[in-house]
């Protein structure tokens, strides 16, 4: 997790994801210079593939976060952008991820996902060991998705504290959720790049 302008914006990123992504680049460079040192007359098309590796490890693991400031929630997901106000925010959940709902609408954050029964016993664990404090009860009941040692709970935690503050402060407006506007923008550039860079691997490795 990252903070910017102090008590004003904090992103949140999952460590794990971005840890995973170099992994997968230093897999993806390896086996490029392998194929190349290998020679072949085709070799040089195995770049094709490693830069469609390279930009979806990017685009699905590195590039994905959680912003939270005063006027609202970003959630930066694998193709699209949504911003979600605050006025229109009526409930934050993680059951299977970071979720955000609106009148009529829900919005998952790629960035935040539940932990499975792994990270689940991995977040309990550091609650226990006095890591991180302990998850708030939510409608009565703590969710799995809720314990701070969790990346879905980390960032609920964010966008709930925030709310709650704003709400406190008199800083949304009540009572216009239904009219207050969600922004949800496609990256068309991201989707039409990785859509080329998947077909020239399929035609690339067939060649090679």
């Amino acid at each position: 997790m990252a903070q910017s302008e102090a008590h004003t914006s904090t992103v949140f990123v999952s460590r794990f994801n971005r840890v995973l992504a170099i992994v997968i680049w230093v897999i993806a460079v390896a086996l490029l210079v392998a194929t190349l040192a290998g020679g072949g007359q085709n070799a040089a098309l195995a770049f094709v593939p490693a830069a469609f590796v390279a930009l979806l490890t990017w685009t699905a693991m590195w590039r994905p976060y959680v912003h939270v400031d005063d006027s609202g929630v970003r959630l930066r997901n694998v193709v699209r952008t949504v911003d979600v106000p605050w006025e229109a925010l009526i409930h934050v959940d993680t059951r299977y991820a970071l979720t955000l709902f609106t009148p009529g609408h829900r919005y998952s954050a790629w960035a935040a996902p539940a932990p499975g029964r792994t990270g689940t016993a991995m977040a309990q664990r550091a609650e226990n060991h006095g890591r991180v404090g302990p998850a708030s009860a939510v409608d009565g009941r703590v969710r799995t998705g809720d314990l701070l040692g969790s990346e879905s709970g980390q960032a609920a935690h964010l966008v709930r504290e925030r709310w709650s503050a704003l709400l406190g402060a008199g800083a949304i407006e009540p009572g216009v959720a239904d009219t207050a506007r969600v922004a949800v923008r496609w990256h068309s550039w991201l989707i039409v790049a990785l859509v080329v860079l998947a077909a020239g691997s399929v035609w690339s490795l067939i060649l090679l």
